[in-house]
């Protein structure tokens, strides 16, 4: 019996609103394992099928579900039968992770698949959770990696800055900080020299040298918490690996001189990881380089670097998606949005990304594509694992100011659970 081809969508039949599988291409059912995010099975002729959430990592069951995710999967229900591409086209949905690099091209992206109602091939990478394409957004990343991994080891080894500056003209300005935050190699301490070290592990995996997750995380771990001990004991610290959040600030504010602070603020960091070893992470070269100060200067925030940058043009982007979205949604047309917004301060203005969301969609508000805007809604809002309202308390200030001003990007979900709740009047 030939096997199913990988990738393969199962009958539409199999699935569930909230729910997708696929064929994993193989019929052997003992060769795979379930896990918190695929379920394996089979159908009826023995092909052995992954099933998934398309609610991403925080919804991984329908008990974790919440009213916007009933609602949204009942107007699912409506529609009936799914042909591929709709399928396709939610699938894709899905896999975006809002803290991802490719953002905002892969909302972007999704955005006019859902408008033009075709999948554009290849895909744009959209993030961590299944679904995403292969299609990189980040040219030359791994070159950039490559480089800050030659950097280090060249100045660990007496290489001069001005050979590299010859070698990478273009990153002179990275190579100039890196060289003043150091300081000359003769004065770096030994506790400096194995935090460096420390930070270098996971370069194995950022320059593809090794692209064995499993591996690569049990390296991370036998000598991570190796040289984490080394430091520890050699700068009297609290215990650093392993952690978490909560380790982290239970640990932290044991430490009252505020030098050694500042030290478990920069190992603590280094340790716990860019969110794991996610290089795919949108502050992945900020983290690094603030990385590379810490050690250099025992200071962890840069003095010359805008604060909160990152934070706030993230915020700024998913909120004026969400806003396009909640009125694309409620058929207003945005030429009365803008004027609207015209007299209110946000503090930023949100009419580039009105404009591509209603561009993008079009004026024709079909029953599906009503269902898969909000989907994408859901997932720039609500998402837990990096939505407008989840992000932890990062966009708190954002979303009162605009509350105060009469904004609110979740009308239309507010309006029709009012009327709808759980979706059981659609």
């Amino acid at each position: 019996m030939d096997s199913r081809k990988e990738g393969e969508l199962v009958s539409f039949d199999l699935v569930s609103p909230g729910w997708e599988a696929e064929y994993v291409g193989i019929n052997d059912l003992s060769l795979v394992e379930s896990n918190e995010y695929l379920s394996y099975s089979v159908d009826n002729e023995g092909f052995v099928l992954g099933r998934y959430s398309l609610w991403g990592f925080s919804h991984l069951r329908e008990e974790d579900w919440n009213d916007e995710i009933r609602y949204i999967n009942a107007m699912q229900t409506q529609l009936g039968f799914l042909d591929e591409n709709t399928r396709r086209i939610r699938r894709h949905i899905a896999g975006l992770v809002c803290c991802d690099s490719g953002v905002p091209v892969t909302i972007d992206e999704i955005l006019n698949t859902i408008g033009t109602g075709r999948l554009p091939e290849p895909l744009f990478h959209t993030g961590c959770w299944i679904g995403g394409g292969m299609r990189s957004t980040q040219p030359c990343h791994l070159e950039s990696m490559i480089l800050i991994e030659d950097v280090l080891k060249g100045y660990l080894d007496g290489k001069s800055k001005e050979e590299f500056i010859v070698k990478y003209p273009h990153a002179k300005g990275f190579i100039g900080r890196t060289y003043k935050w150091l300081k000359p190699i003769e004065k770096l301490t030994k506790l400096q020299r194995l935090t460096i070290d420390r930070m270098l592990l996971p370069f194995d995996y950022f320059t593809m040298r090794n692209e064995d997750i499993t591996a690569l995380d049990n390296n991370l771990i036998v000598e991570g918490s190796r040289l984490d001990m080394q430091i520890s004991k050699l700068a009297g610290l609290p215990k650093i690996y392993p952690i978490n959040n909560e380790e982290y600030k239970d640990r932290l504010n044991t430490i009252s001189d505020p030098a050694n602070r500042e030290i478990y603020k920069i190992c603590g960091n280094i340790s716990f990881g860019i969110h794991g070893i996610a290089d795919c992470h949108h502050n992945v070269f900020r983290i690094i380089e603030k990385w590379i100060h810490g050690i250099g200067t025992l200071r962890w925030n840069i003095p010359t670097r805008i604060k909160s940058s990152e934070r706030n043009r993230l915020g700024r982007l998913l909120f004026a998606y969400a806003l396009g979205l909640d009125r694309w949604l409620q058929n207003i047309p945005h030429q009365f949005l803008l004027l609207d917004l015209g007299h209110i301060d946000l503090g930023f203005d949100p009419k580039n990304e009105i404009l591509r969301v209603y561009a993008y969609l079009g004026d024709k508000r079909t029953p599906i594509n009503k269902w898969l805007a909000a989907c994408m809604w859901y997932k720039l809002t609500l998402d837990p694992s990096a939505g407008l309202y989840n992000w932890g308390n990062s966009h708190n200030e954002l979303i009162q100011n605009a509350k105060r001003n009469g904004i609110d990007v979740s009308e239309w979900m507010n309006s029709v659970l009012e009327t709808s709740p759980n979706g059981s009047n659609i």
